[in-house]
């Protein structure tokens, strides 16, 4: 499938690489509120998700690194930052986003934004974290938090991507957990794949409640799956 700023499913779902790759996901963490992306995205790229997501974008590198994804998670009430971030890193981020709680989360586990899974509602956390830890993380997001896994994975935000309009989550999830979980976002969760059969969806989403930046190679079936799942 051709990349480019191209609307294919409903109003407001694209299909893009950033970087040379079709995991867009590894690029950016956004909210109904911002999206934060490396400093050295492409102007075109930043529009795109300025358009589509209907939010400010904060430019950052954190740990030095591009792959925002894994490193930060958030909703309109705050975001939790891996606790490698750079001083300079967090000064942009906090002088950007004056009005939202910010955590730097000291835990061995470094990459939150794959250990945490989020909407305006509630959030799913890694069994990893401890007792402490899922305290601060549930006071910064402003939501209630439970601990668990998806299809027995601890990597909870990285297979599964939620909004306030819904989800969508790995393949292999049983029933019973779409259901609890549905439950518990208060939004419905629908299995699907990304980027031409990718169960990992957070690798190749950007997305809030507005709409979805996904990777090109996602096929037909997969963004019509998308389009259901996150009501966009």
């Amino acid at each position: 499938m051709r990349a480019g700023r191209q609307e294919l499913v409903g109003r407001g779902i694209y299909v893009e690489e950033f970087f040379g790759t079709v995991e867009v996901g590894l690029f950016a963490t956004a909210t109904d509120k911002i999206c934060i992306v490396p400093p050295q995205i492409k102007p075109r790229h930043q529009k795109l998700i300025e358009k589509v997501l209907e939010i400010d974008v904060i430019k950052t590198t954190i740990a030095g690194s591009f792959l925002i994804g894994p490193l930060v998670v958030g909703n309109s009430n705050g975001i939790v930052i891996s606790c490698m971030v750079l001083d300079e890193e967090l000064e942009k981020i906090r002088n950007s986003i004056k009005d939202l709680n910010i955590l730097v989360l000291e835990s061995r586990y470094t990459a939150t934004g794959n250990l945490i899974l989020v909407n305006d509602k509630a959030a799913l956390v890694s069994s990893y974290f401890n007792k402490y830890e899922v305290k601060l993380i549930q006071d910064t997001l402003g939501v209630e938090v439970t601990q668990g896994t998806i299809a027995n994975r601890p990597y909870v935000g990285s297979i599964a991507v939620v909004t306030n309009n819904g989800g969508i989550i790995h393949v292999q999830a049983s029933r019973e957990e779409e259901e609890k979980l549905s439950e518990f976002f208060k939004v419905e969760f629908t299995p699907g794949t990304v980027n031409d059969g990718i169960p990992f969806v957070r690798s190749g989403i950007i997305a809030n409640s507005k709409g979805a930046i996904v990777g090109a190679r996602t096929t037909g079936p997969e963004l019509m799956t998308l389009s259901t799942a996150l009501k966009i």
